[in-house]
């Protein structure tokens, strides 16, 4: 689907005469080459994202490694004589962290056909109310999958809610030069559903887990450097109307920023880590003390009961390792930036607009409260905000202040390691896109304008970008 000539020279001017913060190219930085500063690898691996930066102390390695192995292995079912990691379910997604964050980057895609998802987490929410409380059965997530008791504890099991029926129909089109390409739309519906179908004005929205690699770096950028970057009525008329999705803090009660989650639906990486633990693997905690079980569940409810845990099933101690690990993962380095077609695509990163989004760099204040972290510039690609990424990409749901045309912009650095490491790249909210190309292509809303510019640049040029979205 091509723009006409003359919308397209609108839309060209319009690019050149919104000021020269849209057009502008910064001068190259050598800081670039570590895009975590000193939490940047010490080496770049091409076989996984889960090594520690390198300002973290001896201690904190000990930290990093202990909690990832909370992280890597699985969870079991209560009572067991594995203390430190049973509790799981009774309903769950996965069994540990790392089935669905592979080596640090975001699980595999969902193959075509009907299957239990894992790493295709399908969040439960209304389309009209933001902050309803569930009064279904499935409560806020789809959890396909149930714990099993082989000794006949319980005479009612749970039962996993639902399946995944995925289908896929190709569109194709081309760019101005002519060349063709191609996109692949997913079609999602529930299938083998429990407790019967959602209500009307309910709805199902698949989310592909994120990277979790320089997670900690994003925690620490300051909540003034990300509020400057609001402009919900794009008050500078450059086409981009930043939003900080308001969230609730569940220890203070307090609503805070987002940053974490594909919504921004969290303010903070300790309450993201608890709220995925409660909700993906079915482990509680002392941020989320409840199980996911709703009043209808009653089988799970009974389950529930069973464990034998005098409290919650991951305390303090070990849920703070999990996020000593997830705080202090570090950013690989950056690659081949000095090469001229890199830095050709670096040009055209931001003579497009993609920057404005994708905000390159950030410094941490020097009083933060981890040493390795406090002081450093880092180069994410990302405001952490929410912006209307138009219809196609569209879930229809709400979350807090997010609509649903709107997405929390991903931060960009280490993605194009993604094909080595996980054996396939995938990007967006739901792991549509085979690739940066893809990514781009399917950017609607705010980003139409950048989307147009990208089709309109010749084969040589679009190569150029894209390599340069895949060395950062």
């Amino acid at each position: 689907m091509r723009v006409s000539g003359c919308l397209w020279l609108l839309a060209w001017l319009s690019l050149f005469t919104g000021g020269c913060s849209r057009t502008e190219v910064p001068e190259f930085s050598q800081a670039e080459w570590q895009p975590g500063g000193k939490m940047t690898h010490k080496r770049l691996s091409k076989r996984s994202y889960v090594f520690a930066g390198q300002a973290a102390s001896k201690q904190q390695q000990l930290d990093f490694w202990t909690g990832f192995s909370l992280f890597r292995d699985p969870w079991v079912i209560a009572p067991s004589s594995t203390k430190d990691r049973d509790g799981l379910g009774p309903l769950f997604n996965a069994r540990s962290c790392i089935a669905c964050h592979s080596d640090g980057s975001r699980g595999k895609m969902s193959q075509s056909g009907e299957s239990l998802p894992t790493s295709l987490v399908l969040r439960v929410g209304s389309t009209t109310i933001a902050n309803y409380a569930n009064n279904h059965a499935y409560g806020g997530q789809i959890q396909p999958r149930a714990i099993r008791f082989n000794q006949g504890e319980a005479q009612h099991k749970p039962q996993g809610e639902a399946w995944l029926q995925l289908d896929e129909s190709v569109e194709r089109s081309s760019f101005a030069d002519g060349e063709n390409y191609q996109l692949t739309r997913p079609h999602y519906q529930l299938t083998k559903m429990a407790f019967g179908p959602l209500p009307e004005q309910v709805t199902v929205s698949p989310r592909l887990s994120p990277n979790i690699y320089g997670v900690g770096l994003l925690d620490a950028i300051s909540e003034q450097d990300l509020l400057q970057q609001e402009d919900i009525a794009d008050s500078d008329k450059d086409g981009i109307s930043a939003k900080y999705n308001r969230v609730l803090d569940v220890i203070t009660g307090e609503l805070l920023i987002g940053r974490f989650g594909l919504k921004a639906k969290q303010p903070s990486l300790k309450q993201q880590i608890a709220a995925a633990f409660r909700d993906d693997i079915g482990i509680t905690n002392n941020l989320f003390t409840e199980e996911s079980c709703t009043q209808q569940q009653v089988n799970c409810q009974r389950a529930a009961k069973i464990g034998g845990h005098s409290s919650v099933e991951i305390p303090d101690k070990l849920l703070n390792l999990v996020v000593s690990f997830n705080r202090l993962l570090g950013v690989p380095p950056a690659r081949d930036l000095e090469q001229k077609e890199v830095q050709h695509g670096r040009a055209l990163f931001y003579q497009s607009g993609c920057h404005l989004c994708h905000t390159p760099s950030y410094d941490i204040a020097e009083d933060y409260p981890d040493a390795a972290i406090a002081g450093q510039k880092i180069w994410p690609y990302t405001d952490l905000a929410l912006h209307d990424m138009g219809t196609d990409l569209a879930d229809g749901m709400l979350e807090f202040d997010a609509f649903g045309q709107e997405w929390r912009t991903p931060p960009l650095w280490g993605i194009g390691l993604q094909a080595d490491i996980v054996g396939e790249q995938r990007l967006l909210h739901d792991g549509r896109a085979r690739s940066v190309s893809e990514a781009i292509l399917w950017h609607g809303g705010e980003a139409e304008q950048s989307r147009q510019y990208f089709i309109q640049l010749n084969q040589a040029e679009r190569q150029a970008l894209v390599r340069f979205v895949n060395s950062i």
